[in-house]
């Protein structure tokens, strides 16, 4: 998903929520607080802007956290033919899945 970096921008200046992660020009950056901004290698993307110009039409890409798989609870899905067994089997692979999911 993209974003105006003018919109982004409006984001913070609003105290709403912003994305954790961006890329913009090859480069992920890392949001911080309103006052640091977005970080990368200890530069701040503002560095990218004196350096580009008027960019703030420009878009940055979100780069969006996996977000984790909740496991099933045996009590919520009686009446559906699930046993105890298959429903500890389906969370015993959504542990596998989520931490293949952080190891990415």
């Amino acid at each position: 998903m993209k974003i105006k970096i003018i919109d982004l921008f409006n984001k913070i200046a609003n105290n709403e929520k912003v994305p954790k992660k961006i890329k913009f020009r090859g480069e992920t950056y890392y949001f911080f607080d309103a006052n640091k901004f977005y970080y990368q290698n200890g530069f701040s993307m503002y560095r990218d802007f004196h350096w580009g110009g008027n960019c703030l039409n420009d878009e940055v890409e979100i780069i969006e956290e996996a977000k984790e798989i909740e496991k099933i609870n045996y009590e919520d899905h009686i009446g559906i033919d699930l046993s105890g067994a298959v429903c500890n089997k389906i969370n015993e692979l959504v542990d596998v899945i989520n931490k293949l999911k952080k190891e990415k």
